[in-house]
């Protein structure tokens, strides 16, 4: 008896696991694998930017609206009343808006709602302190805003710099780099004076797929040559670089 009990709890606890492990899947296999194929760019982190676009239905109130930045607030453990609201309504529109700062992140906040119809959200958030939870800050903002809206993109780009003008021989290399640890394939080049920007896709990024010319995308790095303090921005982002550079 005791050995059925023990094998019957073995199978279990076993079956469990497997379907916790597929619960993290989405989130954790493509972050953590993002963010160690930038940890080996060894460029110094800068910051990184999340930016999310979603559509809240019509049943939404505007008091649903102000919880859900509320909750998206709590994420990043920043108090409630930093919140400073600002709303205007015009005769079919009606804008809430707010903007958010404290030591670490940045976070900016658009809802817009035209003819009584759905809400158009626009998240924009910064972060320039510390890049390994982005892991659990994409997971929490995946369910949270998923719980809110039917629509809902979500851009991460992690931003990285070198202290000199690296020399395209050693920009190439450490884009063949990021597509090699990234299992990914280039789709896109673009290239100018002081910037190449690649297109890829990623058998890792599958949760993050874009059309683009005909193609499957998720993946896009830049790397810029800034004349202000003569430094070399890296940006890695999924599925599009969604900052101007």
């Amino acid at each position: 008896m005791k050995v059925i009990k023990f094998v019957t709890t073995f199978l279990l606890l076993f079956i469990l696991g497997i379907f916790a492990c597929y619960g993290n899947v989405k989130y954790n296999s493509w972050t953590g694998n993002f963010i160690e194929a930038f940890e080996q760019t060894d460029a110094d982190f800068k910051f990184y930017n999340i930016k999310i676009n979603s559509i809240a239905s019509n049943e939404k109130s505007e008091e649903d609206i102000k919880n859900m930045l509320i909750d998206v607030v709590k994420c990043f453990h920043i108090d409630e009343s930093k919140i400073k609201w600002n709303i205007k309504k015009e005769e079919n529109t009606m804008k809430i808006y707010t903007n958010i700062k404290d030591n670490s992140y940045s976070i900016s906040f658009a809802a817009i709602k035209k003819n009584n119809k759905e809400y158009y959200i626009i998240i924009d958030i910064l972060n320039n302190k510390l890049y390994k939870n982005i892991v659990d800050i994409y997971k929490n903002l995946y369910n949270l805003i998923n719980k809110y809206s039917y629509d809902v993109e979500i851009s991460t780009c992690i931003v990285g710099e070198y202290t000199k003008n690296l020399q395209l021989n050693k920009c190439n290399d450490i884009l063949e780099n990021i597509l090699y640890n990234m299992n990914a394939k280039k789709i896109d080049r673009m290239e100018d004076y002081n910037y190449i920007s690649i297109s890829a896709y990623s058998n890792l990024l599958v949760e993050n797929n874009l059309e683009y010319l005909d193609n499957k995308i998720n993946l896009n790095i830049g790397i810029r040559y800034s004349e202000n303090g003569e430094k070399t921005l890296l940006y890695m982002a999924t599925p599009i670089i969604k900052l101007d550079y």
